[in-house]
């Protein structure tokens, strides 16, 4: 094993990828945030439309409603 590597610093290293990251470190936050929104607001009715909505264009494309 080599054991001439220096060790390194963490604390230096974290900032550094949080400098170098930060906007997309904050792109995927604002994600995160949009998903918990949309799932939050999810209720049984909205779902419900949805999916007989998606059916009834399902069906009117290939010609059975």
């Amino acid at each position: 094993m080599d054991d001439n590597r220096p060790e390194k610093d963490t604390s230096r290293t974290i900032s550094e990828f949080l400098r170098l990251n930060k906007w997309s470190i904050l792109i995927a936050a604002i994600a995160v945030v949009f998903i918990l929104i949309g799932l939050f607001r999810v209720n049984g009715d909205e779902v419900r439309t949805l999916l007989r909505k998606a059916i009834n264009i399902c069906m009117e494309c290939i010609g059975i409603g």
